[in-house]
């Protein structure tokens, strides 16, 4: 499979270090990079059809979230979405965008690589992330709701900013949170540690369909028992 027909090469040139310096620059600065339309539109019909045959042997989960979960070890061999994420160019180009010499896939069985399917009700409350990064692809919005709503860079290691994180949490510093573009085909690097977020309710009978793509500075990362029954229901055989 040629995967780097998949990408828009024309808009986003993976090797061009002007670029990554830039996104890299962008990244330091607010936490997040948002690039739309890195999959080309052409192949998004094909993915979104491989994502709605994954969503139906989904995992339901309600720890932390209320959506469904494919697990790394649904993806058949043939899926394009695993493709891509287990392409070498593109992990590199995500090392370029954070400023790291070298990133390694995640060596759990499960969450190296997640579709998230929102249905209808579903959503995902504020949060801060236990990582550092996340990479995200998104295929397919909902017909309402489930924005990506975001509060970069409130809260620091020396500062948990704990009152102004309480108020967007109740409602009352929508002025604080700005929503993430994630039209179909749009690449996201974001780090959470440190920057408010939560999706919205989505509504309508159209799936939401992420893909979560999952890569460390230090090889062998995995995650534990708890929250692999969690989010997957199993553990590895």
């Amino acid at each position: 499979m040629n995967v780097a027909s998949l990408v828009d090469t024309d808009r986003w040139p993976m090797n061009d270090n002007a670029l990554t310096s830039q996104l890299n620059q962008a990244f330091v600065d607010e936490n997040i990079v948002v690039l739309p339309g890195f999959i080309k539109e052409s192949a998004l019909p094909g993915l979104v059809a491989e994502c709605d045959e994954l969503a139906q042997v989904a995992y339901h989960t309600t720890v932390n979230a209320n959506l469904d979960v494919v697990a790394y070890d649904q993806f058949p061999k043939d899926s394009v979405i695993r493709a891509l994420y287990e392409w070498e160019p593109l992990m590199e180009f995500v090392a370029r965008v954070l400023g790291e010499k070298q990133l390694y896939r995640y060596a759990d069985p499960f969450g190296a690589l997640n579709l998230a399917v929102m249905r209808d009700g579903h959503e995902l409350g504020w949060h801060f992330d236990q990582t550092d990064f996340v990479v995200s692809i998104a295929l397919q919005p909902s017909l309402e709701g489930g924005h990506f709503e975001n509060v970069p860079r409130i809260r620091s290691m020396g500062n948990d900013n704990a009152e102004t994180v309480a108020a967007i949490r109740s409602g009352e510093r929508d002025d604080l949170v700005r929503i993430e573009p994630m039209t179909p085909g749009t690449l996201m690097v974001f780090n959470g540690r440190w920057s408010y977020h939560r999706v919205s309710k989505v509504h309508g009978d159209v799936a939401r369909h992420v893909a979560l793509l999952a890569y460390d500075t230090k090889p062998g990362t995995d995650s534990n028992t708890e929250l692999k029954l969690g989010r997957y229901g199993r553990l590895p055989a």
